[in-house]
Order: structure tokens, then C-alpha cells, then sequence
């Protein structure tokens, strides 16, 4: 154990006395404007879509996909890894002395499933510590995407911590207070828990939880701004105000989001979008966004996960009971039992694993739908081209088939251009807006 703690101090002195190697930004320029240029003046949708990825330098290119190619690796490490984990702390025992502590601290079920879920999220995220350290800090300072420094990256996970604890604790004492009461149908009741909670949280992030994270203030260009709330009330977005998100201080990266429900609509903007983007590509990006609101991608996207959730439970109800008959060794009594955790977690896992390519594909076709809208709304093909290709410095352009469809959430730089070109040659008597 003594051991385990100074690998671990070991790991987080070497992160912070590597920070100024880690800082260096890369010289390669992201685009080439003249060649980009050069390819808004094609006419083929098919070659002025090679244009534009040429006018990315290839190094840059390089770069971007050596980047994508680790995170697909990493992303099965990481899921191996958890899996891998849950179940140690299953078949060791550790889980079912989490539940008996708690059951010695308090007769209350429902506090009892609180303070096992203190315990098991912390050892969990203290296992997965240096794994994290490795991908959201070392690996993104490696490619020049994250410029905070190490304290502040811990800070936030300090907070996401504490938020996990928070949020953890009350669903999962509201759902295992559901497995208690209904032992036949709790796949149907503890879904209906999930998705309301899934509702709930959509709500309230943008007033309660990302303000945790970032810093909202209303943006400062008046005209800007008028332009946008009158893009958002033309297309039937009621918000009286559009925020710029800090962003700057964790990433280089662009983006921008109209987010929240049942009141709590938000129109916010990457300090950064607002810094290394055009008029046009603003107004692009900002009905691509509106288009999520409007094409109510939101609530399609809680009908989905809805049906996701209640197939994933109906999968857990039939491999949990299969797995505890096997192994009555493990002390569990049943799904009701907090102790039973780690072996939920693990087989829900498995199922979405299994499932995401249907749930990218899914995200894809959002995406592109929002892509459309965005084109419709602002008639820029040109300034969605350079646009995805800015998007493309963390996002390999132009994948094979096979893993766009099973890694990527939203289409590839190359078919989203693609897509562009062919709207910018079915569209050709609108003149883009200057």
C-alpha cells in the first residue's frame, strides 16, 4: 500500500515538473488560408472537398490523426481497465465490506446505500487516478489541446469528484430504493428512475453544474449578439441573452452549444469561437447549434437513451442473476443489494459498450440533420468547410468507413464538407451573406 501512495506521488511530481516541456505549442499552422480559399472557388462538391482537406498541412494532418488513432486505443483501455476493476472489487470482498460498514454506521437503507457509494466512487476514481492523469492531462498537453496548468486540471477534478459523490448518492438511493420494492419488475421502475434523473440533470447543468466548471458572462459585442437572439426568435429559441463560456483557460479548441430544457435554455459560446472565428463561421456554427434546439434533438436524444437504459437493465436482470447463481460464494443476496454494485456497473458497461456504434450512428445523423439546419440558416458552405476543418486539429478528417462508424459521434470532417459542397452546388443561386 506504502508503495502503491509513492508511485503515486511520483506520478504527480513528474506531471507538475514536466509542465513547461508540456506547454510548448506547436508551430504547424492549422490551416492554409489561401488554399482554402482557393477551394471555396470549385464548383465539383467531390473535388473542392479534397481541396479543402489539402489546405490542412500534412503534418498538422499527421498530427491530428496519430491523436484520433491513440484515443480509439485508449478508450477500449479505458473501458478494459474499469472492467476489469469492478470486478476485482466484487470477487475480493471489498464491495460487501463497503455495505457492511455502512450497515454499521446507520439501520437507515437508503443512508446505507449512500455511504457505500462514498466508499466505492472514491476507491474507484483513486484507482482510476493515474489513467486520468495520463489521458485528460498528459496526453492533451502532449498535443498542444489542454493549456491549463496541473493544479487547475485537479481542481476540477476535485470538483468533479465532489459532484459525483452528490449526484451518485442521490440516484443511486432513489434506484435502489425502487430494486427493493418492485424484486420482479425493477428493470422497468429503476429505467423510469434513470431517465428521469437523465431529464433533471439536462435541466439544471446549465444553471447548476457547468457554472462549477466556467465562468458565463453575456458576450460584449452588442451587435453580435442582437444578431444571434434574432437567428434564436426567428427559429422559435426563447433566450433573452447569449453567454461566453471561458473555455480559453482549459483548450484552444472552438465550439459553442444551446443546451437545457423545461426553462433553462442557454445560448453560449467558446470564448475561443469567438477569438479565431469569422462572421460567417459564427453564424454557421450558431444554426448548427440552434438546429439541435429547433430539430428537438434533445428530447429525441432522451427518447433514445430511454430505450437504451430500459434494453440495458432487461440485459443486467437476466446476466446479474445468471452471474450471483454461480457464485454464491460473493455474499450477495440479490440486484437490491448496494454490495451488487460493482457487477451492475460491469454488465451495464458491456451493453453499452456493445451498443455504441447504434448510439454513434445515432449522434451522427443528429449531427448531420443540425449540419443541414445550420446551412439553411445561415446559407455559409464555405465557412462550414473551414469550420469542420478547425474542428478537425482534435478530430481526424477523413477516417475509414469502418471507424467512423465505431468510434466517431459526429460525422467525419470529410463527409460533413462533402455534405456542405453538395448543399453549396444544390443551392447555387443564393449568394452567402457577407
Amino acid at each position: 500500500m506504502e508503495r502503491g501512495r509513492l508511485l503515486l506521488i511520483s506520478l504527480i511530481l513528474f506531471v507538475i515538473l514536466s509542465q513547461p516541456l508540456f506547454a510548448e505549442k506547436s508551430s504547424v499552422t492549422p490551416l492554409d488560408l489561401q488554399k482554402a480559399e482557393a477551394a471555396s472557388k470549385i464548383k465539383d462538391p467531390v473535388a473542392a472537398t479534397k481541396a479543402y482537406l489539402d489546405s490542412v498541412p500534412l503534418e498538422r494532418r499527421e498530427k491530428t490523426k496519430a491523436y484520433a488513432h491513440g484515443g480509439y486505443i485508449l478508450g477500449i483501455v479505458q473501458f478494459l481497465f474499469l472492467s476489469a476493476v469492478l470486478l476485482l472489487i466484487l470477487s475480493s470482498g471489498l464491495s460487501g465490506r463497503f455495505r457492511n460498514f455502512a450497515q454499521r454506521v446507520t439501520k437507515k437503507t437508503s443512508l446505507q446505500t449512500a455511504i457505500y457509494w462514498v466508499q466505492f466512487f472514491a476507491v474507484i476514481t483513486l484507482i482510476q487516478f493515474p489513467l486520468d492523469v495520463y489521458s485528460s492531462y498528459y496526453r492533451e498537453k502532449k498535443y498542444d489541446l489542454l493549456t491549463q496548468s496541473f493544479p487547475h486540471w485537479l481542481s476540477d477534478q476535485a470538483i468533479g469528484f465532489v459532484l459525483g459523490v452528490f449526484l451518485g448518492a442521490v440516484l443511486l438511493m432513489a434506484l435502489y430504493a425502487v430494486l427493493r420494492k418492485t424484486p420482479r419488475t425493477w428493470w422497468l421502475w429503476g429505467s423510469l428512475v434513470m431517465i428521469v434523473f437523465l431529464v433533471i440533470t439536462i435541466a439544471i447543468a446549465p444553471v447548476f453544474i457547468m457554472p462549477l466548471f466556467n465562468k458565463f458572462t453575456p458576450i460584449k459585442n452588442d451587435e453580435l449578439r442582437e444578431s444571434i437572439l434574432k437567428m434564436a426568435h426567428e427559429h422559435g429559441i426563447h433566450a433573452d441573452e447569449v453567454y461566453e463560456m471561458d473555455a480559453s483557460k482549459r483548450t484552444d479548441r472552438i465550439s459553442a452549444f444551446v443546451n437545457g430544457m423545461l426553462g433553462t435554455t442557454r445560448i453560449v459560446m467558446f470564448d475561443n469561437t469567438l477569438k479565431r472565428c469569422t462572421p460567417q463561421e459564427i453564424q454557421m456554427i450558431l444554426g448548427h447549434e440552434m438546429g439541435h434546439f429547433v430539430l428537438n434533438h434533445v428530447w429525441k436524444g432522451v427518447a433514445y437513451f430511454s430505450v437504451l437504459i430500459i434494453f440495458g437493465f432487461l440485459f443486467v436482470r437476466w446476466a446479474f442473476d445468471k452471474y450471483l447463481r454461480s457464485r454464491p460464494h460473493l455474499g450477495i443476496e440479490s440486484v437490491a443489494d448496494p454490495a451488487g454494485l460493482p457487477l451492475f456497473w460491469f454488465l451495464l458497461g458491456i451493453f453499452l459498450f456493445i451498443t455504441s456504434p447504434i448510439t454513434n450512428t445515432f449522434s451522427r445523423t443528429q449531427e448531420l440533420q443540425a449540419d443541414n439546419f445550420g446551412l439553411d440558416a445561415s446559407h455559409q458552405p464555405d465557412a462550414a468547410a473551414t469550420t469542420f476543418l478547425k474542428l478537425g486539429e482534435y478530430r481526424e478528417l477523413d477516417p475509414t468507413p469502418t471507424v467512423e462508424l465505431l468510434f466517431f459521434d459526429h460525422p467525419s470532417g470529410q463527409t460533413r464538407i462533402l455534405n456542405a459542397m453538395k448543399w453549396k452546388a444544390a443551392h447555387s443561386g443564393l449568394a452567402e451573406k457577407e
